[in-house]
């Protein structure tokens, strides 16, 4: 791998001049254009990266850079909330961090160089993690601390929540209700098909009646399209896998004149939606991820690591949030 020095010779300069240039003091120490470009392709050629590990050892940092990664897929509504968290977080403690994101598709991650060649963050954030990912995670041995976002690896420090104990607390609240339409999602991770294979495991047990309905994709037009597939003079209750669902439901509901909740009630999982869950109509009861919780212990476990990188795993309880789409609340 290349170093600063081999830099410095291609470009004909001094150590000094490359590290100017790299930490983008060029303009306050007056560096000339040509010398800035001759460091710049000197270190494209070369494909030199920067090594904070290094600059951690001879210099104090007091500020960090942590790294987010964050699928580009239907869960981008869920980043707001998270970053919100997080910065919420870095107030309170006041914490000198730095966050950049790092998108990446599902499935993906061991494409990601940044990850495996670490250089341009002290820590990172990994959020929403496919299995192919896991399995890779799984064989990594991180340079610097992370932190893993709701998945659980025995290598890996992480806050998350127990999706069994989301199914049984949806079992609690949907019992004895008469017959159940449990609108499924795809199981992009597997505490998904979790969630929904230990519900309805429980409902099978107590003998509860329901039926199986999937969605393509967790999106609202995805709940209005399946929501004519459900038989609303035998069901009683609407189970979604996410708040995105449930609106499309409520929606094709209000255009056919169904009442919520007396001609149907409605369940969902609180991933997406929930800072306007409380003011649809009606009110939408939720189990909800508490994602700005989860975020802010994600940092606080993180921050801890630099000082002590010990395995440390969290769970945290999801929020029941009941509203007037269930009666009785």
């Amino acid at each position: 791998m290349a170093g600063i020095r081999d830099v410095a010779d291609l470009a004909g300069v001094s150590k000094s001049t490359v590290s100017i240039v790299i930490n983008g003091r060029s303009e306050e120490r007056k560096i000339p254009k040509e010398t800035q470009e001759k460091v710049l392709q000197a270190v494209k050629e070369l494909n030199y990266q920067i090594n904070l590990s290094a600059k951690r050892m001879r210099v104090p940092d007091t500020r960090k850079t942590i790294a987010l990664y964050w699928t580009t897929d239907f869960r981008d509504i869920m980043l707001a909330r998270f970053l919100k968290g997080v910065q919420q977080q870095i107030r309170k403690s006041q914490l000198s961090y730095d966050v950049i994101i790092y998108p990446y598709e599902n499935n993906t991650l061991s494409k990601e160089d940044s990850l495996i060649n670490v250089s341009s963050f002290h820590g990172a954030l990994i959020a929403n993690a496919g299995q192919e990912d896991l399995k890779f995670l799984s064989t990594l041995k991180p340079t610097v601390p992370i932190v893993l976002y709701n998945r659980v690896l025995e290598n890996i420090s992480s806050v998350y929540v127990d999706d069994g104990v989301i199914a049984r607390e949806a079992f609690g609240l949907l019992k004895n209700k008469g017959k159940i339409a449990i609108v499924k999602a795809p199981h992009s991770f597997e505490g998904m098909k979790i969630r929904d294979n230990t519900l309805m495991k429980l409902l099978y047990e107590n003998s509860q009646k329901y039926v199986e309905l999937n969605v393509e994709s967790n999106q609202s037009y995805d709940g209005y399209q399946i929501a004519s597939q459900i038989d609303f003079e035998t069901t009683s209750v609407i189970y979604t896998a996410s708040d995105m669902i449930a609106l499309g439901i409520m929606h094709y509901c209000y255009e056919q004149r169904i009442r919520i909740p007396e001609d149907i009630e409605i369940l969902s999982i609180g991933n997406g939606l929930t800072h306007i869950d409380e003011f649809l109509s009606p009110s939408l009861s939720t189990i909800q991820i508490p994602i700005e919780t989860m975020a802010a212990e994600c940092l606080l476990m993180l921050n801890k690591q630099f000082q002590n990188p010990k395995l440390t795993h969290k769970e945290i309880l999801p929020n029941i949030t009941l509203r007037n789409s269930l009666k009785n609340n």
